[in-house]
């Protein structure tokens, strides 16, 4: 095959004039929920941890 000898492709507008791809659209909204999930289950993880310590920190104070 040529390289050199193949023609690029132009872009086909999509149905909103667009010519992004709906798959790159989707990737970028699996990533961004992928993040989401991360941030969430981080901040529960953190907001566990800060209860523990408060509970420790009040038996040890109590004691």
């Amino acid at each position: 095959m040529d390289v050199l000898a193949t023609q690029p492709q132009s872009l086909k507008p999509n149905q909103d004039g667009s010519t992004s791809s709906k798959r790159g659209k989707k990737k970028i909204f699996d990533e961004s929920e992928q993040i989401s999930t991360s941030i969430t289950d981080t901040v529960i993880f953190l907001g566990e941890n800060i209860q523990t310590v408060g509970l420790e920190l009040s038996r040890s104070i109590a004691s």
